[in-house]
């Protein structure tokens, strides 16, 4: 006798109301929370054994606070911006999240060397999204904070891989543009892609972003999740 077993699931909606009742600090134009921002926050929903939490170019430390103030863990957040750094500290007192976050000025091949490898439990990073070619701005600093080499992906990945534990969780959000070269460092360190869910302004226009979950030690069986249109009935 064949039995066919049909299971159906439910794809949470977006919310964008995850930073109501938090406070951060906008005086420099890079510390400013944008759609990415929201978006990981909202996706990041951490296995409920989570401990310990690292997040790869924190900014101005948003994501990491929410999930401080959200769940009961332990997060380091990590940065190369001196400024966003500081800024990160400062929304950190504001929010009361000091005893749970902490705030480091370091590169991602530099926590590495920092911390032992398989040293948590998820991985959480909203990395520059400009890989591709593309108008770079007169600004240093702000080319720094949005674009991201070949070679940076491939340290992003290499650090995921590294201090992540086994069969642990890691979420990002990328630039369509760049994941099959995000997909293939992920792949090379052992990192296997389990979800995808694409971000699109409006209906009629090509996706800007894309959400990513996965875990270390697994096989990429992709699924693809419904999309979320930003702007719904807008052209």
């Amino acid at each position: 006798m064949l039995f066919i077993i049909v299971v159906i699931e439910v794809f949470r909606e977006f919310d964008d109301s995850v930073f109501e009742g938090l406070s951060f600090d906008y005086s420099s134009k890079d510390a400013r929370i944008n759609h990415a921002t929201v978006l990981l926050a909202w996706y990041c929903v951490l296995p409920k054994a989570t401990k310990r939490v690292l997040e790869l170019g924190t900014g101005s430390g948003a994501i990491s606070i929410y999930l401080a103030r959200k769940y009961d863990v332990e997060i380091t957040a990590i940065d190369v911006d001196e400024e966003l750094i500081e800024i990160a500290h400062k929304n950190a007192r504001v929010n009361n999240v000091t005893d749970k976050v902490k705030f480091m000025q370091l590169s991602s091949a530099m926590a590495v060397e920092k911390f032992s490898a398989g040293s948590f439990d998820v991985v959480v990073s909203n990395p520059p999204h400009f890989a591709h070619e593309g108008i770079e701005s007169p600004s240093q600093r702000r080319n720094s904070s949005r674009r991201l080499t070949i070679e940076g992906i491939k340290e992003f990945a290499q650090a995921t891989g590294r201090l992540l534990k086994s069969r642990g969780a890691f979420f990002f959000i990328l630039h369509p543009r760049d994941l099959t070269r995000w997909l293939s460092a992920f792949e090379m360190n052992n990192l296997g892609v389990h979800r995808l869910r694409f971000v699109f302004g409006t209906a009629n226009k090509q996706s800007q972003l894309v959400l990513v979950k996965g875990r270390k030690n697994s096989t990429s069986e992709v699924v693809v999740e419904p999309p979320i249109i930003l702007r719904k009935g807008r052209s």
